[in-house]
């Protein structure tokens, strides 16, 4: 080997260089992921609307489930869930009991939470120390109603003309109070006659049909009001099979409460067997 050669063959000694050698790059970790849905028993609301919506002091109806899959997640991580409540001026917090997983891999995660007003919910994974975070789900809204506890004062009608008083009680939010008993409220009514016995009942509503007429709208305590209205319809003789209705339009975006936009208040007719009224 002349001196050249020599030095080649130090200088890739010394390099460490190995014919047929290829290093090995260690791969980095995958990055956990969240998928997140919510969901209230109010499915047919859903379906109807595309909103997720529970209802104020109603019971099981009042809940609603934040639950998805966490993919390359590890054991002995920590998923919490953050909510941001209307006006959503306040950043989001963490609520309920945070979930350790307990596999390496994809694990399932459930929170069940009762919003009072519309709130946005997420999920964040932490480290097993429980403060480095390490991924966030997208955000997802359940939305929150009024309760209305349902009519009361029917009688039967004496004829030929009916008269009817029908009162209807609200359950809000205490702060909501008085913000919701000043809105305007919309009554609709329907009646199907036959002369040959009880027909089935109307299929729509008109709004202001039945002579509808607001009594007054007066607080009952600290989170309930009650309206009372009355309807003046003709029967005469025969069968007849009448519904009402009442509602007020929807304002979600100035009071958390509801939907959002229009879902059919305040329109001239409507269908007797809405799932959402707003």
């Amino acid at each position: 080997m002349n001196k050249i050669g020599a030095r080649l063959a130090v200088a890739a000694l010394a390099g460490g260089i190995v014919v047929g050698y290829v290093p090995t790059i260690a791969s980095a970790a995958p990055t956990p992921q969240i998928g997140i849905a919510a969901k209230s028993p109010l499915t047919g609301v859903t379906k109807a609307t595309g909103y997720v919506l529970v209802v104020f002091s109603a019971g099981k109806f009042s809940k609603a489930t934040i639950s998805g899959s966490i993919t390359n997640g590890t054991a002995g991580e920590i998923a919490k869930l953050y909510a941001q409540q209307f006006p959503f001026k306040k950043p989001a917090a963490p609520i309920g009991a945070p979930i350790t997983l307990s596999t390496t891999g994809t694990s399932r995660y459930s929170f069940t939470v009762t919003p009072t007003f519309a709130t946005h919910y997420k999920v964040k994974l932490f480290a097993s120390n429980g403060t480095t975070l390490l991924t966030t789900s997208s955000t997802v809204t359940v939305y929150d109603a009024d309760l209305g506890l349902g009519f009361t004062g029917f009688k039967p009608c004496h004829r030929p003309v009916c008269h009817e008083t029908l009162h209807f009680k609200i359950v809000v939010p205490p702060s909501a109070l008085h913000s919701e008993m000043a809105r305007k409220w919309y009554f609709y009514f329907g009646i199907r006659l036959s002369t040959t016995g009880e027909p089935p009942a109307p299929k729509t509503l008109r709004l202001g049909a039945g002579h509808a007429h607001l009594l007054s709208t007066r607080k009952v305590n600290g989170h309930e009001y009650a309206v009372s209205w009355t309807y003046t319809f003709r029967i005469g003789n025969d069968g007849y099979h009448w519904l009402p209705n009442l509602c007020q339009r929807d304002i979600e975006s100035k009071d958390g409460l509801n939907l959002p936009g229009h879902h059919g208040c305040g329109n001239k007719r409507i269908r007797a067997n809405l799932a959402y009224l707003g």
